[in-house]
């Protein structure tokens, strides 16, 4: 099972990516976080982080 994170949850895209998610028995969503959370607890348990966020967001992840 692939662990992801979705990085933007909150955007319409970002709620697409967690329902597709939650219908996929292969994948775990193990967090979807927005502008103003923290990755710091979860990063190291995902496999992926799919970004669907602001430009200027993108970065702090990386």
């Amino acid at each position: 099972m692939t662990k992801v994170i979705i990085n933007g949850a909150k955007g319409r895209m970002g709620e697409t990516l967690l329902r597709c998610g939650e219908a996929n028995p292969d994948i775990e969503i193990i967090a979807g976080v927005d502008i103003a959370d923290d990755l710091s607890g979860v990063i190291e348990k995902a496999d992926v982080v799919v970004d669907f966020s602001f430009h200027e967001v993108t970065r702090p992840v990386a």
